[in-house]
């Protein structure tokens, strides 16, 4: 295996901040294999009512340049509500589905968010519909892995290699092979990776000679110590 990446979806599970009036939460969320669903919980940072309304595609990659390719069946993935108004400082959720295929492959989807203003006029036409004047649109990942994990990999030369069919996370710290600041002379450097099947992360920061350097894979809930 010859390809490697040094950044492969996200790093972390980093969280959006007030893009628009509403927060989504975390921009990655994974569907482990024992699990169904999952629960996004949307907070409305503004004073004003908001209609926010969810739609999902499947796409080939969430890396960039994926695609948008078509669903397996219709009941593949189901989300409830469609939409909902919240109100200002108001919270809810959403749950997201997934009842497709129990096999060996890992499925993307991108979760697509569309927050719109609510005018007092719409709120008093009707409970359901709403009067928009402006947009704003999220996009966070969702990552169903394999009903039938297979977790497997390499490490070499400062090298992990994802060799299973489901992507795990690679966490490596110790001393850094060329410490910039006074902290990363005393501290150290530590690196995160999201590794997707097939692919490989390259060890950039971290001194892979020192002894004192720790590599570890987390794959669902358990962490494999590398080196």
């Amino acid at each position: 295996m010859n390809r490697w990446f040094p950044t492969l979806m996200c790093s972390a599970l980093f969280y959006c901040t007030h893009a628009g009036a509403i927060n989504v939460g975390a921009i990655t969320s994974i569907i482990s294999p024992d699990q169904s669903v999952i629960a996004k919980e949307v907070i409305n940072t503004v004073d004003d009512a908001r209609l926010v309304s969810l739609r999902v595609e499947r796409i080939s990659s969430p890396m960039e340049g994926g695609k948008v390719i078509p669903m397996e069946s219709k009941q593949e993935i189901m989300a409830t509500p469609s939409n909902l108004i919240l109100p200002g400082k108001g919270k809810d959720v959403f749950r997201v589905f997934y009842s497709g295929p129990k096999d060996d492959k890992e499925r993307y989807y991108r979760l697509i968010w569309n927050d719109n203003p609510v005018t007092e006029e719409g709120l008093s036409k009707t409970k359901k519909a709403a009067s928009a004047t402006t947009s704003a649109t999220i996009s966070t990942i969702m990552v169903v892995t394999p009903r039938k994990d297979k977790f497997d990999y390499q490490y070499r030369d400062g090298v992990a290699y994802n060799t299973g069919n489901s992507s795990f996370r690679v966490v490596a710290f110790g001393p850094c092979k060329q410490p910039q600041t006074s902290d990363e002379k005393t501290k150290g450097c530590r690196e995160r990776y999201y590794v997707m099947p097939g692919l490989g992360v390259h060890l950039k920061f971290v001194d892979i000679n020192n002894q004192k350097l720790s590599v570890g894979i987390w794959h669902n809930e358990d962490y494999i110590n590398v080196k």
